[in-house]
């Protein structure tokens, strides 16, 4: 055998006008791309000395493309050899030896599904991006990435427009013995308390007159359940590029970078692919594994199945999971070897038992029947799975707080140590991150595994939007106008639906369900109209219409009249930039730079006195220039002057270590510490757990046992 590289797609269409001639059934011009023209003859050169030639380029139909090029190249310069089509799923002795025993056919339903989706992305380039250029917008649309910048501007809409409003709780903390806990107060005058029920401090103070005499409850009801949480399934290149954002802060093309290295040496599974199945071989070693590492209990009866519900997923790839489930390795590379370790891990975990926790709600009724409050407690009992991975949410996932509860009985009798009122305001929606993104793109059904990471790298490198300190997407002044033009001129183009269906238009090709040619002609025929009637418009129509949709972002913080004449100002886009000029041009030549500084966060805000509220790293904090002070519950529509001085005036003070008692685990002495960079938290022999309270001895050793150390368990060399 002799293997050469082709090293991704050696032909690509002619990047001018008229590559594609829709006037003869969208017929294609081809060149050969810059520098693969060494290859092909490296090619060429052994086919000649070749018997037999097979054609091993991916599973998916970029992969398939390749081949056909080659192999049409081959014809084109009379290289003519018996050739065979192979696809490896994954790259293992057994995987490749049965390839090659069956050879197929080239599936040309493959090849016309890539053909139209690089038609339609080159029509759309070549007569959309040339308007934007013409009109001074911006330097290039495509048909994925223009429906995620505008799904990144019109989150920002949303968060502009997001009014805050304020509401108050009111908790009851109880005592049982020596253990404390909270309950809520869900029930008042038998009205139900929702979330927004309480609007004010003045509506809390007056249930808290009611209620602060009476400070003895009585257990009404108590529901004790038994629950499971299922594994995860393993992991598609969405949810992959998704968990290493959150968990590795990698960007989608840094994930997708090191997963194409980890494969090219043989150490994982296909990495682009939406299926979750897992091959009946890797289904028996992982159980081998799980049995002999980790124990029987850990193993469930049967394999666990899982199912992806979505039309266009990926042929029939597997999911992204190890070649060998009990090599040790040792990857140099300090990406691969972080990624391969979360792949090992929700690949292994899958095919573990559920976990299971002991949940109990409870409701409790003061003595004069005016307030019900309710608490919820669940305690690990089996940690199944868990054992050995968890995964990550979204910083805005919400949760309900869990705590563990003591034993209690209907009937029995608690009381309040003190009721706690506490005022709370709405958020806006958040940004999106790149996980989020490309959450949000998977559920629209816009794009493909294989697009995702370039799609996130190109708006940021096209500066259509910018990532603030948290790593969430800000559109640029560029951004903006991009997605105004678009909304206005070709609306039906950043639909979700228009994408989402051509989408599955392009599986329904993969399928032998469509014809490229029905496909591309319901496609050109509107679009044609959209181009036509776009550059008809002139350039000061197309600009003062932007004017109209951005005024109110960008004059929503300063006077959209001149410092100089009084008249209007507008926006314009120069070589430079966006920049703010005066209507009255030439007579008045005022001029401001539009910087990227109109799209950073709009929570820095001067508060007087020296003291200023900003956005970090870690959060919104407050600052007097000297000393700082985590302000997480604020925003800069609910921060005022008093509070951040109260802020800075408790940060200053020292946190002292509470000792609560030696971990009967360790014999290691466990403290609990009131604040710490990111809040209460408790510590024993260098492990240290987030917390929101003091917890008992039981509670704070089960949290320090069970947190799992940073360490990779699987090594290999190469």
């Amino acid at each position: 055998w002799r293997v050469v590289a082709s090293i991704g797609h050696v032909r690509d269409l002619v990047p001018e006008n008229g590559s594609i001639d829709v006037s003869k059934d969208f017929a294609p011009r081809w060149q050969v791309i810059s520098g693969k023209e060494k290859i092909i003859k490296q090619i060429i050169d052994e086919v000649k000395k070749a018997d037999e030639v097979y054609l091993a380029s991916d599973p998916d139909r970029e992969g398939e493309a390749i081949a056909w090029h080659i192999a049409d190249i081959l014809t084109e310069r009379k290289v003519t050899k018996k050739l065979y089509r192979v696809a490896f799923h994954e790259i293992t002795k057994n995987a490749i030896s049965e390839e090659l025993k069956h050879p197929r056919e080239m599936n040309s339903n493959l090849v016309d599904a890539y053909f139209v989706r690089r038609a339609l992305d080159y029509l759309i380039g070549f007569n959309l991006s040339p308007i934007l250029w013409r009109k001074s917008i911006g330097k290039s649309a495509g048909r994925v990435q223009s429906v995620a910048v505008w799904l990144v501007v019109d989150r920002e809409k949303e968060i502009e427009k997001f009014k805050t409003l304020e509401y108050w709780s009111i908790d009851a903390e109880c005592q049982k013995d020596k253990n404390k806990f909270k309950a809520h107060l869900s029930k008042f005058d038998g009205k139900k308390i929702e979330k927004m029920t309480i609007k004010n401090k003045t509506e809390s103070d007056k249930i808290l007159s009611v209620i602060n005499g009476d400070k003895n409850l009585t257990v009404i009801s108590v529901d004790k359940k038994q629950t499971q949480r299922k594994p995860y399934a393993p992991f598609t290149t969405s949810t992959l590029q998704q968990d290493a954002a959150r968990k590795l802060h990698f960007s989608s093309k840094r994930t997708m970078m090191a997963a194409q290295k980890l494969y090219e040496f043989g150490f994982i599974t296909y990495m682009r692919t939406d299926s979750v199945n897992l091959s009946v071989d890797a289904v028996k070693d992982i159980r081998s594994l799980v049995s002999k590492d980790y124990g029987d209990k850990y193993l469930p009866s049967n394999p666990n199945i899982y199912s992806k519900k979505q039309k266009n997923a990926q042929e029939a790839h597997e999911a992204i999971r190890p070649t060998s489930f009990d090599k040790k390795a040792d990857i140099e590379d300090s990406d691969g070897k972080k990624l391969y370790d979360l792949i090992w891990k929700r690949t292994v975990a899958s095919q573990m038992t559920n976990a299971i926790f002991d949940s109990i709600a409870v409701d409790m009724e003061n003595e004069s029947t005016s307030a019900i409050f309710h608490a919820t407690g669940q305690t690990l009992v089996f940690d199944g799975f868990l054992s050995v991975y968890i995964e990550s949410k979204d910083e805005d996932t919400e949760e309900e707080k869990i705590e563990k509860l003591p034993a209690l009985e209907v009937g029995e009798k608690l009381n309040v140590l003190e009721f706690l009122p506490e005022q709370h305001f709405t958020t806006p929606p958040p940004r999106f991150t790149e996980a989020s993104l490309v959450k949000k793109l998977e559920e629209l059904g816009i794009g493909r595994p294989s697009t995702y990471a370039q799609v996130m790298s190109t708006i940021v490198d096209r500066k259509y939007v910018e990532q603030d300190k948290s790593r969430r997407f800000i559109p640029t002044m560029g951004g903006w106008l991009v997605a105004a033009f678009l909304e206005d001129y070709f609306k039906e183009l950043i639909q979700v639906d228009f994408t989402a269906k051509t989408e599955d238009a392009l599986d329904d090709i993969s399928n032998g369900e469509a014809s490229k040619l029905k496909v591309l002609n319901e496609f050109w025929t509107p679009f044609e109209n959209w181009v036509k009637t776009a550059k008809d418009i002139p350039i000061k129509d197309v600009w003062d219409k932007l004017n109209t949709d951005l005024h109110e972002h960008v004059f929503k913080a300063t006077s959209d009249k001149c410092p100089d004449c009084s008249g209007d100002l507008q926006i314009r886009q120069g070589k430079f930039g966006v920049f703010i000029s005066c209507k009255n041009y030439p007579n008045c030549k005022y001029l401001s730079n539009l910087s990227s500084a109109q799209n950073k966060d709009q929570n820095d805000l001067d508060l007087g006195e020296d003291i200023k509220f900003k956005l970090g790293k870690f959060g919104p904090y407050v600052t007097d220039g000297t000393k700082n002070a985590s302000a997480k519950k604020y925003t800069s529509d609910n921060i005022t002057l008093e509070i951040a001085k109260d802020l800075l005036e408790n940060a200053g003070k020292k946190t002292e270590a509470i000792l609560i008692g030696k971990n009967p685990k360790t014999n290691k002495e466990i403290y609990f510490y009131a604040s710490g960079r990111f809040g209460p938290y408790i510590s024993s022999n260098k492990v240290n757990v987030g917390i929101k309270e003091q917890p008992s001895l039981d509670e704070a050793a089960d949290l320090i046992n069970n947190k799992k150390p940073l360490k990779f368990k699987k090594k290999w060399n190469h």
